[in-house]
């Protein structure tokens, strides 16, 4: 499958001074996320603290047909109550490469990630993946990348 399915490109405005770079292109990729496996390790104390940490895959589709898939990690480094944060990792395989991203986010909120990298056609990627309704069955991905 072309990656070209996934794109909407749009082209950036135009810089107005004469040592700008060129405008950058822009591609929105929206993906539906469905969870595939998901394991928590427990260390330290028992229940969520601090060195948990939880590893995950899901399967990714576009218009109701597979795309790809990514997997993850993420690791407790705050916990505040029921308020607890994490530090995770993704990276998603995709027809034409890899995009990696990464975010400290908290948990049971939606997550904005910063695109880190990418290989094939992603490899001078940046920009962000909003995850949204993570890990129920809603869960989506709206990836902003510049290129």
């Amino acid at each position: 499958m072309a990656i070209g399915l996934l794109w909407s490109a749009r082209g950036a405005a135009p810089e107005t001074s004469a040592a700008a770079p060129p405008p950058a292109r822009t591609t929105v990729l929206h993906l539906d996320v469905i969870n595939d496996q998901f394991a928590r390790t427990d260390v330290g104390d028992p229940g969520v603290s601090l060195g948990d940490e939880y590893v995950f895959s899901d399967q990714l589709h576009q218009a109701g047909r597979p795309v790809g898939d990514d997997g993850g990690s993420c690791q407790v480094t705050h916990v505040d109550g029921a308020r607890i944060t994490t530090n995770c990792t993704l990276t998603l395989r995709l027809p034409d490469g890899q995009l990696t991203a990464q975010a400290l986010g908290v948990r049971g909120e939606d997550a904005l990630m910063a695109i880190t990298g990418g290989t094939g056609a992603y490899r001078t990627a940046r920009g962000e993946l909003h995850a949204t309704d993570i890990q129920t069955p809603d869960e989506k991905y709206r990836i902003t990348i510049a290129f």
